[in-house]
């Protein structure tokens, strides 16, 4: 009769035990303070946590330790427990999945992918688990991603990121954080940047990762609007009958082959828009600095431009 009680009370611990780690990781400090807390288990220690882990192992499950950056939890990754799944059942999972994503809120969209990611590995049938993993356009999405840049943007917080652009390739971008919306079948992120005229739109499947989350100190010195900042250019004398001057724009200099044009603006992307527009007749640019970005987007408007011939 001990023996009995014996081995039913250790099956029961370890079926506890089992509950608890498809949860969440635990550290075995963890597991003995769950383990201690119900009144069935008695006389737990990390020797007896050890046991019930290999207990497990032989029977299938593949647990791991996370290693000293996760504290040495320990994880299932996988389960011998399987269970089938009806078509009906299938068919209101999936009609649920559609219904969530026709929210568009990403925070609902997160829960979800986690969960059927939990319940699919315990469906014994592979189609059925293609079918709830399948989120379309956001399989394309890394979900930690996701759901860093949601906690964030709640939070308001400014990011560094790096962000693989379709036409210019990875670049680092720095971001004031204010929202994400699926719009257009696809998730953006928006929020403000020095680096764009207005808002800053990014698409989130191309954000590589989060580089880091910036200080006071470092918004300010990335995000800060630069004060009003004066250009001068020249231009062919020709453009004088066809140029209508700017509020931001005065003539300083006229001579019989070009006239030379001061802008103060403290927005370099529309000063450097204004540069292009004047095309060939541009003859020169004072400042270095908007000479510098002027000429990078030349150099990226045919990239794009060689690019989309080949296609």
């Amino acid at each position: 009769m001990e023996l009995k009680q014996k081995a039913s009370s250790t099956g029961f611990r370890v079926l506890f035990l089992l509950d608890l780690l498809l949860k969440a990781p635990l550290t075995k400090t963890d597991m003995v303070n769950e383990l201690s807390k119900n009144p069935y288990v008695s006389n737990v220690s990390k020797e007896t946590v050890r046991l019930d882990l290999n207990t497990l192992k032989s029977a299938g499950f593949e647990i791991q330790n996370l290693g000293r950056g996760k504290d040495y939890r320990y994880k299932i990754n996988w389960s011998p427990i399987k269970f089938g799944i009806t078509k009906k059942e299938l068919r209101v999972l999936s009609r649920t999945k559609d219904a969530v994503i026709k929210l568009s809120d990403p925070f609902y969209i997160i829960k979800l992918y986690k969960l059927f990611e939990k319940i699919s590995k315990a469906v014994e049938d592979e189609n059925a688990v293609f079918e709830l993993l399948n989120f379309r356009y956001f399989l394309d999405i890394n979900f930690q991603i996701l759901n860093e840049l949601y906690a964030l943007t709640n939070r308001k917080k400014t990011v560094l990121l790096l962000y693989n652009s379709p036409n210019l390739g990875k670049k680092e971008i720095p971001v004031k954080l204010k929202e994400i919306k699926y719009t257009g079948s696809k998730l953006h992120l928006i929020g403000t940047s020095e680096k764009y005229p207005d808002n800053t739109v990014l698409r989130v499947d191309n954000i590589v990762k989060i580089i880091k989350i910036l200080s006071k100190k470092e918004e300010k010195e990335l995000l800060q609007k630069k004060g009003a900042r004066k250009t001068s250019y020249r231009i062919n004398k020709e453009c004088k009958n066809t140029m209508n001057l700017l509020l931001e724009e005065k003539i300083i200099k006229e001579t019989f082959s070009y006239i030379e044009t001061e802008v103060k603006s403290d927005n370099d992307f529309m000063v450097i828009q204004r540069l292009l527009s004047f095309g060939e007749d541009l003859i020169s640019i004072k400042n270095k600095d908007i000479k510098e970005k002027y000429l990078n987007m030349l150099q990226n408007m045919y990239e794009i431009y060689n690019k989309n011939k080949g296609v």
